[in-house]
């Protein structure tokens, strides 16, 4: 939306070979991110004799097919496709696919909205009695809301964001929260090592307040590089160990506000960034209301918010606790939806064990990126967390594997596998299924640059 900026600083929202400009803000706006994006399109990505782009087109399907005979020049996929501008449909064969699309493909809504919902993802709710809906990404700007009352559904981070944005217009700001976030500014204040330079000073405990961007503070290593594994279950010890760390942070601002702190600390911790929504909170400029949405009704338009606790496994249960009236507009901030089973054969979804209505976790892929009986077959953003550095390196795995210049061994990717279910059947879940982020990135960059074959990579 118009003014909003990155929540993840430059130094994480950025390609390894290709540098921000030294002027660009600390948290690029989205003007600033767009054109970044623009110059690395610019400089890496046109078009060649060996590599043609096919823009406005959508894929309608793609299946893998029989196993040639031979290696060479095999083709193992068809992949047909819709041009939107001629309206005709096309269909070819490859030798390799990757699918990029990633999670942020369809809106997602509370079941019981959808009946309310066209297939625009817009509103059919025209009556003056009722609100108006609203996703989240269709958010552009606070103006369009002057004097509204605006109830925001959700805890995530565009929720609490946009909330603290509208709140620059609107008469009125509820924001409905199902669940308490510790809420972290960008700039966060941590304890660093002292650098010195003197042989006197030997104290290995010496430290020093230094303010950094939160990401850099939240993702520093704990294990010199190499480290062994990813970490990929919490224990109820390292919950509290991330809700104290996460405590600390914050400070006693979210204590004193009327959003209070999360509850159960042995369950994992879950994060939002926004350097207003606590300070508008604790002002009176937003109003917070805990629970989950669960009815709005039919003749008044009223909005039933009902107990966390009792409607945590539905999303239309009957009990409610509060009532919200006189709600303009309703701006839900519930996620998306990957929608694979759109263009991908019933039997890539069957292999990957594909389930459209898990947001979290709806695939199992050895590093979120490849499966063994899809040879030729990659993903590359199927990955909820800090998204490009983990894009970069799954497209890095794709290309060498793709190439030859990677090899993988059985053991390596069904070890992989194994941590994929287990990360999607783990209870409670994380906020995100790859939430030891360094972790991750050193697994997939050992695949990368330390198992390849150095006569064949470079």
């Amino acid at each position: 939306w118009n003014g909003m900026h990155t929540n993840l600083s430059k130094y994480t929202c950025r390609f390894s070979d290709w540098s921000w400009p030294e002027n660009a803000s600390t948290f690029p706006s989205v003007e600033e991110m767009h054109d970044y994006l623009e110059s690395y399109s610019d400089s890496f990505l046109t078009a060649s004799p060996a590599c043609s782009f096919q823009l406005e087109c959508k894929v309608i399907n793609v299946e893998q097919l029989e196993s040639p005979s031979t290696e060479r020049d095999a083709h193992n996929y068809k992949v047909e496709w819709t041009d939107l501008n001629t309206k005709t449909t096309h269909s070819r064969d490859f030798g390799g696919v990757v699918v990029a699309t990633g999670f942020f493909r369809t809106p997602r809504w509370p079941s019981f909205l959808k009946k309310h919902v066209g297939n625009e993802n817009k509103s059919d709710n025209t009556s003056n009695n009722k609100p108006q809906l609203m996703h989240s990404s269709e958010y552009r700007t606070h103006h369009a809301f002057k004097d509204k009352s605006v109830a925001v559904i959700g805890s995530s981070f565009s929720a609490l964001e946009i909330a603290a944005d509208i709140s620059r217009s609107a008469g009125r700001v509820v924001s409905v929260v199902p669940s308490i976030p510790w809420i972290l500014p960008r700039w966060v204040p941590t304890l660093q090592p002292m650098q010195t330079n003197t042989e006197e000073n030997t104290d290995e405990d010496s430290t020093t307040m230094t303010v950094l961007p939160v990401d850099l503070a939240l993702y520093q290593r704990t294990q010199a590089y190499p480290k062994i594994s990813e970490t990929i279950s919490l224990t109820p010890e390292s919950c509290r160990e991330r809700h104290q760390h996460l405590q600390a942070l914050v400070g006693h601002k979210q204590r004193q506000s009327p959003l209070g702190e999360p509850t159960n600390w042995e369950e994992p911790p879950f994060v939002a960034i926004s350097d207003e929504y606590l300070d508008l909170v604790r002002e009176g400029k937003i109003e917070v209301v805990h629970g989950r949405l669960v009815g709005v009704d039919e003749d008044d338009g009223t909005l039933q918010i009902g107990d966390t606790q009792t409607t945590a496994s539905s999303d239309n249960a009957p009990a409610h606790a509060t009532v919200l009236n006189d709600i303009d507009h309703v701006i839900c901030c519930t996620g998306y939806s990957p929608q694979l089973h759109d263009f991908l054969s019933s039997r890539i979804l069957s292999a990957t064990d594909y389930s459209p209505d898990d947001s979290f976790c709806p695939m199992t892929l050895a590093w979120d990126t490849l499966h063994p009986s899809l040879p030729g077959l990659a993903f590359c953003g199927m990955y909820r967390g800090p998204y490009m550095g983990i894009m970069e390196l799954q497209a890095r795995l794709a290309a060498g594997v793709m190439s030859g210049n990677i090899s993988l061994d059985k053991e390596q990717i069904q070890s992989a596998l194994k941590n994929s279910e287990l990360v999607r059947h783990s209870t409670p879940r994380a906020q995100f299924p790859h939430f030891d982020y360094p972790g991750f990135m050193d697994t997939l960059s050992q695949l990368c640059y330390e198992q390849r074959d150095p006569l064949k990579y470079n």
